[in-house]
């Protein structure tokens, strides 16, 4: 597969017809949208969902052999720390970390600082290079980029002005995109995939309440659309069901599996509200950071030495079904 991957604007019709222009050899429209070299800067933008800023990166598992890759202490790694190993940088420089108003501006870390300039037109993206790959996938993360250009005509990215193509798509990458298709649909007739797990599985997915209360016939229904509907991108329905999936297979990753589960069952029941990339504990005369992101959230849930606290949360999920 190619090392390159093409950013392309959505043509906006305009009374100048500049979306119609063409190159002069080929025919091929240029998609343009502005008369002029004027050019968007798109951004790794700050995110509640992932608690800090859409990068990608710093929030997807690293997975090898679909399986997650975890350190010395049986932590599961993040794509952040595959990165940083492959292009040399030191631990925590591709953090997503978002800007405080306490921070000195002249010490802001790389996501924080950089920003990715859009041609009109085509932009193309080496994943040889460091700058380049990384503004890959913060486009991946971006609600300014459709993942591709189906999914932009299918109106699934609306606050899209961009969107994303790999140069010269094969059988590779259709036979890849089927793969992962025929492994996700797979799990929902896994028999070591229990009915609870996969009420589990669609709501970390973020496409079930976990205070709902679905049929399995439901469930299996909303699972299938998601897989059916889902883009091949890394924050796709598919791969994000993959990697939750690989999660099941390891002891440590389970474990922080079921964490997550705890922290979403608290959240849906507002026991737990993010503000701002930290999640606070709504604990009763004395609200509580359990963690400043998701993943210090999760430590908070697993430490032996938060038990009775982590006990007071359990229970409180409990008295509100």
């Amino acid at each position: 597969m190619t090392n390159l991957v093409f950013i392309y604007s959505i043509p906006r019709t305009s009374a100048l017809g500049i979306s119609e222009w063409a190159n002069d050899s080929s025919g091929k429209k240029l998609s343009k949208t502005k008369v002029g070299k004027c050019k968007d800067t798109i951004r790794a933008l700050y995110s509640p969902k992932v608690g800090g800023l859409a990068n990608h990166i710093s929030y997807t598992p690293w997975l090898r052999d679909n399986k997650p890759v975890l350190d010395a202490s049986g932590n599961p790694l993040m794509l952040q720390e595959y990165f940083e190993q492959k292009w040399n940088k030191p631990k925590g420089f591709f953090t997503n970390q978002a800007v405080k108003a306490s921070d000195n501006p002249t010490e802001l870390t790389y996501f924080q600082s950089k920003g990715w300039k859009m041609n009109d037109g085509a932009t193309p993206f080496s994943l040889d290079n460091m700058d380049e790959e990384m503004g890959y996938y913060v486009m991946l993360a971006s609600s300014f980029v459709a993942n591709s250009e189906k999914d932009w005509r299918a109106h699934k990215a609306p606050k899209a002005l961009y969107y994303i193509a790999i140069e010269n798509e094969g059988e590779e990458i259709k036979y890849a995109r089927s793969f992962m298709k025929t492994k996700a649909m797979a799990i929902l007739h896994d028999a070591a995939i229990t009915d609870d797990t996969k009420r589990k599985l669609a709501t970390l997915l973020g496409i079930v309440n976990s205070k709902s209360n679905l049929t399995m016939q439901q469930l299996h229904n909303v699972l299938f659309e998601a897989i059916e509907h889902s883009s091949f991108t890394p924050d796709g329905s598919i791969s994000k069901l993959l990697a939750l999936r690989a999660m099941l297979e390891q002891a440590v990753t389970k474990e922080q599996f079921e964490a997550r589960f705890i922290i979403q069952q608290a959240i849906d029941r507002r026991i737990i509200y993010e503000k701002q990339g930290s999640y606070i504990w709504n604990r009763p005369n004395s609200p509580l950071t359990i963690g400043d992101r998701l993943e210090d959230a999760v430590e908070f849930i697993l430490s032996p030495k938060k038990q009775k606290e982590v006990e007071e949360i359990i229970q409180a999920i409990k008295q509100s079904q």
